[in-house]
């Protein structure tokens, strides 16, 4: 994936090779390299996405050719997408197993799902769906914070999900309190 892609060949003749055609599905990629090391630079964006065959044509000056086999590439220029399911946008989470699951979709394959938590990785890439993790809140701050989920595919391709806020409330101390009136001891009448 991407618009600077190189492909290169190598190519030999008794004589000399004056010219190296790429063939995209045997369709000319660009013009023919009349100069080694034979390669171009191919904006592979421009092609649809799936399988494809790229093949190079070398050329001497009596006109003989030679077609070298192909090579099987997939174009994969769609990002994935995906969402938190959940928590819910809103909550109040606490304790050591909430559960943070996200769905993530690509026109090829997801590979993987990393969790964030304020931007920073929460636990370990997940690369099987369904896509979750157990997040333990004790080790969080108490407060706002934003879950994102981020999708790659395994051309590099990524998406950030929308973030949604929790509010984590781990409040772990107990409350104190004494009874201030009647005195302890007092005589309590009516």
């Amino acid at each position: 994936v991407g618009s600077a892609i190189t492909v290169s060949a190598s190519a030999s003749d008794n004589v000399a090779v004056v010219g190296v055609q790429f063939k995209l599905d045997g369709a000319n990629l660009g013009s023919e390299d009349t100069s080694a090391p034979y390669s171009i630079t191919w904006d592979s964006t421009t092609a649809a996405g799936g399988a494809h065959t790229i093949t190079a044509v070398a050329r001497d000056a009596a006109g003989n050719s030679t077609t070298a086999t192909g090579i099987p590439v997939t174009v994969d220029n769609a990002a994935p997408t995906g969402s938190i399911t959940a928590p819910a946008n809103a909550a109040t989470v606490s304790g050591t197993t909430v559960a943070v699951t996200a769905n993530a979709s690509d026109n090829i394959a997801v590979i993987g799902v990393q969790f964030k938590l304020d931007g920073a990785n929460l636990d370990s890439e997940d690369t099987s769906a369904p896509y979750a993790i157990t997040w333990d809140t004790i080790t969080t701050t108490n407060g706002s914070h934003t879950l994102t989920a981020v999708a790659r595919d395994a051309a590099g391709n990524s998406t950030t999900s929308t973030g949604i806020s929790v509010t984590v409330n781990n409040d772990l101390t107990a409350p104190t309190d004494s009874v201030t009136a009647p005195t302890s001891g007092a005589t309590i009448v009516g």
